[in-house]
């Protein structure tokens, strides 16, 4: 409306939002890339508090040979909890709700080659999806509860992972910005 341009200014995409910069600009991958990374960290140490083996992005092939690498396998006695995290901008009430759903359907399909991975019977596929802007989503604490950590702990982990994910959405927009000056 004012003639100024919208779009990316370092990727070229139709609409630099913020939603656009902390989740797909190509020039913070890096910064995305470190932000996942820790967050998996964070519930690495929490599971291997509680006994459970991790399998970090293990390859997996599927039955048409494609390539699949969910982020974290825990692994305790015969059950398998195979779990890919990922930090979505909420842009409308259902968004985290959608990314957990997305994520069991990308993986549950490779339940042979989980079982055959980590010789468990009971197998759970989960989405592990925090919010850009600090939002929990409900249905993390299933795979808090599943892992063994007890009401408060897992109070304090939901608080430390959410505000962990807005700092670094924060700190991307920072990173991106200054990369224009």
């Amino acid at each position: 409306k004012d003639q100024q341009s919208t779009s990316c200014r370092h990727c070229g995409a139709d609409n630099e939002t913020c939603a656009h910069i902390i989740g797909y600009c190509p020039a913070v991958q890096d910064a995305r890339i470190k932000r996942h990374n820790y967050l998996g960290e964070m519930l690495i140490g929490e599971a291997k508090k509680k006994e459970w083996v991790v399998f970090q992005e293990p390859l997996l092939r599927d039955n048409n040979n494609e390539l699949y690498k969910p982020d974290l396998v825990f692994v305790k006695g015969d059950q398998a909890l195979v779990v890919d995290i990922t930090v979505r901008y909420e842009s409308k009430p259902t968004s985290l709700a959608d990314a957990a759903a997305e994520k069991v359907k990308k993986y549950q399909h490779l339940l042979n080659q989980v079982q055959e991975l980590t010789n468990a019977t009971r197998i759970k596929f989960m989405g592990f999806p925090l919010g850009a802007r600090g939002k929990w989503h409900q249905g993390n604490y299933e795979l808090l509860a599943d892992l063994g950590l007890s009401s408060s702990r897992r109070e304090k982990v939901a608080r430390r992972l959410s505000n962990r994910a807005l700092f670094t959405s924060v700190d991307i927009i920072h990173i991106f910005a200054s990369k224009s000056r």
